[in-house]
Parts: structure tokens; sequence; C-alpha cells
């Protein structure tokens, strides 16, 4: 990324944290960095295009922080836990600050860009489960994509109703099915 790209980037992302997806204008970003607004579109394809930088740079910063966070844990059991426990709470916290409208806006953009980082760090870990002899031998990418797909489900019910918390209850059931 360029600096052009990157002083877009970081404007729109301090734009959304102020105001929502939803009301981030690139007219303002524009206004802000003293740029036409077409020099945002000679860089990015649009909104959509330049959040999914916003969450692609996250999204690849909280997969460090967290193998950073697991790699002292005992086994890769422990782990795997840490990690789904720690994108739950995530998302709960996301839920919580998000509307259901927003948040559904944001979840396309932003799902794929965390699926990536942390699918990519929990089939590491499956695998180095597998390899370890902690969990049955198979297709780690299989057995990652299977866990996400549970965890965006159960994410759904999360955002239509943050009262449901049957967390624990998951984690247990994705354990069991990854071991």
């Amino acid at each position: 990324m360029n600096a052009a790209q990157q002083q877009i980037v970081d404007a729109f992302e301090r734009q959304v944290r102020a105001v929502g997806y939803a009301k981030a204008n690139l007219d303002e970003i524009a206004r802000d960095l003293k740029i036409s607004k077409k020099t945002i579109y000679v860089h990015f394809d649009g909104k959509r295009d330049i959040y999914a930088h916003v969450v692609a740079r996250q999204a690849l910063a909280e997969k460090k922080r967290l193998a950073a966070a697991v790699a002292p844990l005992p086994d890769f059991s422990a782990r795997v836990e840490a990690v789904m426990r720690s994108v739950l709470d995530m998302a709960r916290t996301h839920v919580e600050e998000t509307s259901a409208d927003e948040w559904l806006h944001e979840y396309e953009i932003a799902a794929d860009a965390f699926r990536k980082a942390t699918g990519d760090l929990l089939r590491e870990l499956v695998q180095g489960g597998m390899d370890a002899g902690e969990f049955r031998s198979g297709d780690a990418e299989l057995v990652e994509k299977m866990a996400t797909a549970v965890v965006v489900e159960y994410l759904m019910l999360v955002n239509a109703d943050p009262t449901y918390n049957r967390d624990t209850e998951l984690l247990e059931r994705l354990g069991n099915f990854i071991r």
C-alpha cells in the first residue's frame, strides 16, 4: 500500500470509529485530506474497498496478537479454545457497540477479513494438534472451515438477540469436534 492509500485508509478508519460505516462519507475524507474525491477513486473502488483494507489490517494485527497470546498455553486444545473464545468475545463486543442493521452491513465486509486471519491461525493450530497427535488426523482446512461456519451462524443468533449466550457450550462442542 502506498503512502496516499495509507492516508486514505487511516482517515476512513478514524471516520468509521467516529460515525460508523453507514455514515462514513468519502467527501468528508477528501476534505480532511485536502484531496479530490477523484483521487480516492484512483486508489480504491469505493467505500467498501477502503473498509476492506481497514478490516484486513485490523484482522492481521489481531491474528498476530492472538498467536502470541496463545503460544504459551500448554497444548493445542487450550490454544484452539482460547482463539475461539477471543473471537466470540470480539464479536460480542462488536455486536454490543453496533446497531443490528449496521452490524449486518459491516459483517459482510469484516467477516471475510477476520475469517481469513483467525481462520489461518485456527487452521495452523489444528494442523499442529494433528501433527502432535493431540487431534485426530485429517484435513485441517476442512476442520477450520466447518468450525468457522458454526461460529458465524452462532454470531448471527447473537446479533439477533445479544442476550443469547451459549458461548461455553459452543466452545465445548467445537472442542470435541476438533479433537
